[in-house]
């Protein structure tokens, strides 16, 4: 399928609206800061794509309409200068890599209907410092959070988390 470009983004229709399957300001170290539309085509954006974002390292905030109820793996992945980005409250699922090397990021709070977070989602977010997690989470995969030197507090459910192996390694300043 042939994606439809608007301003900074590209979109592909889906079931259920339109995909942001690619960020076309990458480059561009002038753009710091992205609201994704809430509506494309008179249709509502309901997905941000595998990869969307890859690589936009000059990205500092991202603002993610409430109708997002999908973001892919990988889909902010090395986007480097990412400090601030608020999640949707209608994800369930946080994709493997999806923050991995956002280097800048330094707190996160994870939507109360997020159940699974997976493998290296927040893979070497280096500043990351604060995380809480949902009272619904039930997986969290292997090396969700690993290699972050600067986490120092993680607030999660009391029961019923299934951890993969190495959520946490390489977080040294975690106490568990």
């Amino acid at each position: 399928m042939q994606g439809e470009m608007d301003g900074m983004f590209e979109f592909e229709e889906n079931e259920s609206g339109y995909a942001v399957v690619d960020f076309l300001g990458k480059e561009n170290e002038s753009v710091k800061q992205v609201r994704i539309p809430e509506v494309y085509g008179g249709k509502p954006v309901t997905e941000i794509g595998c990869g969307a974002f890859l690589g936009a390292e000059f990205l500092n905030s991202v603002v993610v309409p409430e109708c997002v109820t999908q973001i892919g793996a990988e889909a902010f992945s090395e986007c480097a200068g990412l400090a601030e980005i608020r999640l949707p409250k209608g994800i369930t699922v946080i994709q493997p890599e999806t923050f991995s090397g956002c280097a800048s990021l330094e707190e996160v709070e994870i939507p109360d209907g997020v159940a699974e977070i997976g493998e290296y989602a927040f893979n070497s977010c280096r500043r990351l410092r604060k995380v809480k997690l949902p009272a619904g989470l039930k997986s969290l995969e292997s090396g969700a959070f690993s290699n972050n030197p600067e986490l120092v507090l993680v607030e999660m459910p009391e029961r019923g988390v299934e951890m993969g192996k190495g959520v946490f390694d390489r977080c040294p300043k975690l106490v568990r």
